[in-house]
């Protein structure tokens, strides 16, 4: 196969660009390992090999030093992460801005063909400026190493990763929905779906990307993109996501029903009175405002919950026909 390179884990970083981290003039970091059980030492010194065969970690003396932690996947596998809370705290950030998630929903069409193309361990396909691989530096149970690829869990990883994104989109005439590592292909007939998928796949090849094949969907009639459904003429609620929005409990205290507004407004475009249900909810979150959750607040809460069993089917934009501009607004 001709991109058969593009699904090869072992495959070089990209040469587009690299990571930098911008500490100024503060001094370094340094923080004690966390304490570990022998199962997930075990775990670990098979993260650490397997890291350390693809030529992503090495072994270092730095003055900068953080935690590793292991973090439980989906699948039953484990991703080594490092705590850089420390780091983070004294690195610059990057103003660079991610793409807003309501204008690529809004930039969806209705279209026949559609592919969602996943790339593995994305920030490990950035190479660490070399002067400041140090400073990524983790200490375990079995010494002290330092990454050769962009970690997760850095501050302003998601900026330069975002940055490259939109390298790789420039100059690709393809209708593509890019957010950071998932990029769907949307194509309106099977000759264009099968032209679209080379271009897209001749610019991974060319910046040296690797996709992963388990996560990759090729000629689906439904996507899921953003925490969404995109059919070919419709944006949908992701079901999962309402499921955990219904079983969240009646709010206690001001961060709990900060969080629940936040958690059930990712899909207030699902919802045409949102602001008029939540203003109860929203008033309990100012500043000189006294809690009381009394029968009204419960009541606003639940219809919030209850409006995504059974919420509208958004169509896709169609820029060709009459627009309705309708406005809701929190007071």
């Amino acid at each position: 196969m001709e991109y058969q390179d593009t699904f090869n884990p072992e495959g070089e970083p990209t040469p587009y660009i690299e990571h930098r981290i911008d500490t100024g003039n503060a001094p370094p970091v340094a923080t004690t390992p966390y304490r570990m059980s022998s199962a997930r030492q075990e775990i670990l010194k098979k993260e650490l090999k397997s890291l350390l065969d693809f030529g992503i970690i090495e072994e270092c003396d730095s003055p900068y030093v953080s935690p590793e932690v292991l973090i439980p996947k989906p699948n039953g596998e484990f991703r080594l992460c490092v705590d850089y809370r420390k780091l983070n705290a004294v690195t610059k950030s990057d103003p660079y801005p991610l793409p807003r998630m309501d204008d690529l929903l809004h930039k969806t069409s209705e279209t026949k063909y559609m592919s969602a193309i996943d790339l593995k361990a994305e920030y490990h396909q950035v190479k660490m400026y070399t002067l400041d691989m140090d400073k990524t530096a983790f200490v375990c149970p079995f010494g002290v190493y330092r990454l050769t690829r962009m970690p997760f869990g850095l501050k302003t990883a998601s900026a330069t990763f975002q940055r490259l994104i939109d390298l790789f989109r420039n100059g690709l005439k393809v209708n593509t929905l890019v957010y950071l590592d998932d990029i769907i292909i949307m194509s309106s007939t099977f000759e264009q779906y099968l032209e679209d998928l080379c271009l897209v796949f001749k610019r991974l090849k060319q910046f040296k990307l690797q996709a992963n094949r388990e996560k990759c969907h090729f000629m689906y009639q439904k996507v899921k993109y953003l925490e969404h459904l995109i059919t070919r003429s419709d944006i949908e609620v992701d079901p999962v996501k309402v499921l955990a929005i219904m079983d969240i409990p009646p709010p206690k205290n001001v961060k709990q029903i900060q969080s629940s507004l936040q958690t059930c407004g990712w899909y207030r475009r699902f919802n045409p009175n949102f602001a008029g249900v939540a203003k109860p909810l929203s008033t309990l979150t100012r500043k000189l405002a006294t809690w009381a959750w009394s029968s009204e607040e419960q009541n606003n809460f639940d219809t919030l919950k209850k409006s995504l069993i059974s919420p509208p089917v958004l169509k896709q934009l169609n820029e060709n026909k009459l627009f309705i501009l309708r406005t809701d607004a929190s007071a």
